[in-house]
């Protein structure tokens, strides 16, 4: 009596032996992932433990880092607007609408520093560039990367974007001895950073990036192509038009 399988019968064992085996390996993946979120939201809630009471006195904690450094508070409802349309447009085109973080930013990041060995990429948004500074150092490492997003994201959940944008112009370096639009405004061009036009503000937003190496006063043709570069995010962005950052770009700026 022959005991071959019919080709039928072959082809279903065949199914079904590889559904058994996808569905194993859909479990272990789901498994693995189970875990991988176990542990994020473990350090997660040690980073927010660690922080809570720093992260409750952030505004405290801005206010201070600019009076301590001869600044002068503005809020950023009260800043020209073309700087607040440069900054973002340069630092964080989704400050509004993302939760601190920009992930794809981040992972882009960890990739290139993971391939390289080097922990050189940013891919930070103005949130966490302001967790970086009123809250941890400079010094780029996995574990401080890891805190200042988890922190960030903590940020984003207690203060208004508003806010949180007050304290990052209020409390960032913008060269030649400036924390904070306000006095960087009034050290380069002599306005208070209300009447900043687009010229100036576009200039002045470009500074985060590297302060010293941009400072107008000293190295311009830095400054200008920095600002350049400004500009053509604030196109690309549509907040402005390509006309409006030739303009821009071609002003006189009142530099003292």
């Amino acid at each position: 009596m022959s005991t071959a399988k019919s080709p039928r019968k072959a082809q279903r064992e065949l199914i079904d032996g590889s559904r058994n085996r996808s569905s194993i390996l859909l479990r272990r993946v789901f498994w693995l992932l189970g875990v991988i979120a176990a542990v994020f939201l473990s350090a997660a809630g040690a980073v927010g433990v660690r922080y809570a009471s720093d992260l409750g006195s952030l505004r405290r904690i801005a206010f201070q880092r600019t009076v301590s450094h001869g600044g002068r508070w503005i809020p950023a409802s009260r800043t020209a607007r073309p700087f607040i349309r440069a900054l973002i447009a340069t630092e964080d085109a989704t400050f509004y609408t993302n939760w601190g973080v920009s992930f794809e930013g981040t992972l882009r990041a960890l990739w290139v520093d993971l391939r390289t060995g080097q922990f050189t990429q940013g891919g930070s948004t103005l949130t966490q560039q302001l967790i970086r500074d009123l809250l941890l150092t400079p010094r780029k490492t996995l574990t401080r990367k890891f805190t200042g997003s988890v922190l960030s994201l903590y940020a984003t959940a207690w203060y208004p974007k508003q806010e949180i944008l007050s304290m990052f112009i209020n409390e960032v370096y913008l060269g030649d001895g400036a924390y904070g639009i306000q006095a960087a405004s009034e050290r380069y061009f002599g306005l208070p950073a209300s009447r900043l036009n687009l010229a100036e503000g576009s200039l002045l937003a470009g500074l985060p990036q590297a302060p010293s190496a941009f400072d107008p006063l000293v190295h311009l043709s830095s400054a200008k192509a920095r600002q350049r570069e400004v500009l053509s995010r604030m196109v690309t962005t549509g907040m402005i038009s390509p006309r409006q950052a030739l303009a821009a770009y071609r002003a006189p700026l009142p530099l003292r």
